[in-house]
C-alpha cells in the first residue's frame, strides 16, 4: 500500500504539490493526469523516493520515505520499477551491456543475469535486439527496453512518467498493453500522462492534479480536460 497524507512540496514560491492525500492499494492501476506543470512528475518523484517533501507523510508499505537515510533510500528504490520520462541509456553499450550494468547496480547475483535478462526482454518482445545499441532502436523500442529494465528486480510497484509521450498510436498501444498485462499479474501501476484520449479509452482510477493540488480522485477514471472529441483510439 502507498499512502500520502497532506504531502507538500514547493520550489521557491511555487507549489509543486500542495496537501495531497490519497491511498493506493497493492494491485491497483492508477493514472495521474493534469496539464504540464500540474505537479505530476514531482508526485511520482516523491513516490519513488527521488524527491524530498516539505511536509506531510509519504509511506510505501510500512516505510515513511521522508525519514530514510541515503542507503535506505537506495534500498527502497531498488524495490521499485521506475520508468522515467526520458529513457537514459549508456549510448556506447549494447542493450545487453546496459541491462548488465543495471543488474549490477541492483545487486542481482551475476549468475542470474542471463536468465533474468531473457525473461524481461522476452516479456516486452525485445530479446532479438539484445546486441543493438540504444540509438539503433526506435523511440517505442527504447521505451520497451526501459520497461524491461524496470522489471529486472521483479518490483511490486511500477511508477511510469509519460511512458507514451512522443509515440504513435500503435507504439503507445503496445506500451499500454505491457502495463495492463503486468497489472493483471498483480503489479501496482502508477502512470502519469496528459493524454486524455488514452485515459478515456482505457479507464482506470484517475488522480487529477491542477496547480499542484489533487482536485479529483475518480475510481471510474476518465479525463475530460483538454480532450478532443475528434480523437479516438481503437484499442
Amino acid at each position: 500500500m502507498i499512502e500520502l497524507k497532506n504531502v507538500t512540496k514547493k520550489y521557491g514560491n511555487v507549489w509543486a504539490n500542495k496537501n495531497i492525500s490519497c491511498v493506493i492499494e497493492q494491485g491497483e492501476f492508477v493514472y495521474v493526469v493534469g496539464p504540464s506543470g500540474a505537479g505530476k512528475t514531482t508526485l511520482l518523484e516523491i513516490l519513488s523516493a527521488q524527491r524530498s517533501i516539505d511536509s506531510g507523510i509519504a509511506r510505501i508499505g510500512n516505510i515513511e520515505i521522508e525519514y530514510l537515510k541515503n542507503e535506505q533510500i537506495y534500498k527502497l528504490r531498488r524495490q521499485l520499477g521506475i520508468v522515467s520520462q526520458k529513457d537514459l541509456f549508456l549510448p556506447r553499450l549494447t542493450i545487453k551491456e546496459n541491462m548488465e550494468t543495471c543488474m549490477s547496480a541492483l545487486e542481482i547475483p551475476a549468475e542470474k543475469w542471463e536468465e533474468r535478462m531473457a525473461e524481461v526482454l522476452t516479456s516486452v518482445e525485445m530479446m532479438p535486439f539484445i546486441e543493438r545499441l540504444p540509438q539503433e532502436l526506435s523511440v517505442g523500442q527504447q521505451k520497451k527496453i526501459a520497461i524491461a529494465r524496470a522489471l529486472l528486480n521483479d518490483p511490486p510497484v511500477i511508477i511510469a512518467d509519460e511512458p507514451t509521450a512522443n509515440l504513435d498510436v500503435k507504439s503507445a498501444k503496445e506500451i499500454m498493453q505491457i502495463f495492463f498485462r503486468l497489472n493483471q499479474m498483480g503489479t501496482t501501476i502508477i502512470l502519469a500522462t496528459h493524454d486524455s484520449t488514452m485515459v478515456n479509452s482505457l479507464r482506470h482510477r484517475t488522480l487529477e492534479l491542477k496547480n499542484g493540488e489533487l482536485i479529483r480522485d475518480d475510481p471510474d477514471g476518465g479525463y475530460s480536460r483538454f480532450s478532443d472529441p475528434k480523437d479516438v483510439y481503437v484499442w
